[in-house]
């Protein structure tokens, strides 16, 4: 049964028009840059409007190290693939050149599953420092806070994704898996090779014949990857993420418009900074405030690219399968989503990671909700991400769902409760 009327036609437009307002006074939102802080401040404002406290706490990161590590990477692979030809023609006749390409290629791959795949720091301090922030705005209950609830989403933008514009994933795909697995393959090639180098091997088989036009077959992958990343443009961001952060806001805007307060549960907006960057706004606020928000009773939905509503999914796992994220927190998401009609599914293992993660990995209860394709279209991550390219109706329905779960999240009396219930209430559909 739905405990909530849905949001007004006044909320919808004002959606949709100020993530418009966002996109065309506030460019270039990439992490950590003077645009990024400035929306950040731009929101403030707006939240002030339905929020008792908004707090805006600015935090240090190196955004660049993220993806930054993609070329250089891209270079090392073909100075391996050279290295090996040099040793293999005998114009170096030592193992020096085979040490090299093992550290140098091992380091490559570690910074993939480090920096790319788990969203650690790890090369962080290799590159220029700057200034993000996080805005949190708080909704207080008419008694004590025995409990909060948190709708997030982030407000930084991408640099764009070449591949992407160019060809969709029928290009971003093999690029990726020529590179990755190129990077994998002769990682693991080089310790044969330098076992056999230092026993003294003679190089006279065909297998290292096959092996070294094997890598050089790879070449033409590791020179696309070091183009990945367009640095030049920062895309718009309207569905990535402007639209949770509306939708965010807009909880506690329809909340404030119906002066609507819960007796001991605490609605939360939080909109970060440099999610782009490795989700590195959510984990400077989880760590900032590990304490409070394990005082009592927090739940986190983090939103991102709510653009398609045959795609609304919960994301109960993420840094590609390397985080887990709250069973209980998807269960309670996707009862509020039946309740509005739309019947989402857990989604499976892929390769990314939302501010949701940010927070599970400091043991606070968090889920995402996301509704984007996991085969990217072309509006993913490149300028086509415009206000002119989103869905009202995917945003708006969101906006209800999220306004059904911090009802039931109240009405259930916090997550712990609903837990005790999950196994009766989600025995069918949920993980389906």
């Amino acid at each position: 049964m739905r405990l909530t009327k849905g949001a007004s036609e006044s909320t919808h437009k004002y959606m949709i028009d100020g993530i418009r307002y966002v996109c065309d006074h506030f460019k270039e939102r990439a992490p950590g840059t003077h645009s990024e802080r400035s929306a950040q401040k731009f929101l403030k404002g707006e939240l002030e409007q339905w929020a008792d406290e908004v707090e805006m706490e600015d935090f240090n990161l190196h955004p660049n190290a993220f993806m930054g590590w993609i070329p250089p990477a891209g270079i090392i692979g073909i100075i391996s693939v050279i290295f090996y030809w040099l040793t293999y023609k005998g114009v170096v006749n030592n193992s020096a050149l085979a040490v090299v390409a093992v550290v140098l290629t091992w380091f490559a791959l570690s910074c993939l599953v480090i920096e790319f795949l788990m969203y650690r720091e790890y090369v962080d301090f290799l590159f220029p420092k700057k200034v993000s922030r996080n805005v949190m705005a708080r909704r207080k209950p008419t008694g004590d806070v025995k409990r909060r609830i948190i709708f997030c989403g982030h407000t930084d933008a991408a640099n764009e994704w070449t591949y992407s514009i160019h060809g969709g994933i029928k290009a971003l795909a093999p690029v990726m898996a020529g590179s990755i697995g190129g990077l994998i393959g002769i990682c693991i090639f080089n310790v044969i090779w330098l076992i056999y180098d230092l026993a003294g091997g003679l190089y006279a088989s065909r297998f290292w014949l096959v092996i070294g036009i094997i890598q050089l077959v790879l070449i033409p992958f590791f020179i696309a990857i070091l183009f990945f990343i367009n640095w030049k443009v920062v895309v718009d961001g309207a569905n990535d993420n402007l639209t949770a952060d509306y939708i965010a806001m807009s909880v506690l805007k329809e909340m404030a418009e119906n002066d609507k307060r819960y007796e001991n549960t605490e609605v939360c907006c939080l909109l970060t900074g440099s999610e782009e960057a490795g989700l590195r706004g959510a984990v400077a606020y989880a760590k900032r405030h590990e304490d409070e928000l394990k005082a009592i009773e927090t739940v986190v939905i983090s939103m991102d690219t709510m653009r398609e509503i045959e795609q609304l999914q919960i994301y109960t796992q993420g840094c590609t399968g390397t985080q887990k994220n709250s069973n209980a927190v998807g269960e309670l998401l996707y009862e509020a989503g039946v309740n509005c009609g739309i019947e989402m599914k857990e989604t499976d293992i892929y390769p990314g990671a939302v501010d949701a993660e940010g927070f599970s990995r400091y043991g606070i209860e968090a889920v995402g909700f996301c509704g984007v394709n996991h085969d990217p279209k072309t509006y993913y991550h490149t300028r086509l991400d415009t206000a002119d390219n989103m869905s009202e109706e995917c945003i708006n329905i969101s906006l209800d769902i999220c306004l059904e779960a911090a009802e039931l999240y109240d009405s259930m009396g916090g997550i712990e409760s609903f837990r005790a219930e999950s196994k009766k209430r989600f025995k069918k559909g949920y993980n389906k």
